[in-house]
């Protein structure tokens, strides 16, 4: 399993657990579609290779980007201030 594969699992199990919507927003990558998950502590967003789609058959589709601009950082940040809390809001 590629690390890709890996990571789409963990994603998959977020974006079940929390309001998320998945879509292809990108234009610098038109083929990977990207998984946006609303957090309590924000947005954390993913792109996902076309392979792993079936892992986000429960995903909302949207052709809206609700990106709110966060940074690999930013995000990396929410996912860390989340997992501090617990997991709770």
């Amino acid at each position: 399993m590629n690390v890709y594969r890996e990571r789409a699992h963990l994603v998959s199990l977020l974006a079940a657990d929390y309001p998320s919507t998945i879509g292809y927003h990108d234009p610098d990558e038109p083929d990977w579609a990207v998984v946006i998950v609303d957090l309590p502590t924000g947005q954390a967003s993913w792109h996902i290779a076309p392979d792993d789609m079936d892992l986000f058959d429960h995903v909302r589709r949207s052709e809206i980007n609700t990106w709110d601009g966060h940074t690999t950082d930013e995000k990396y940040r929410r996912v860390r201030e989340h997992s501090a809390r617990g997991g709770d809001a």
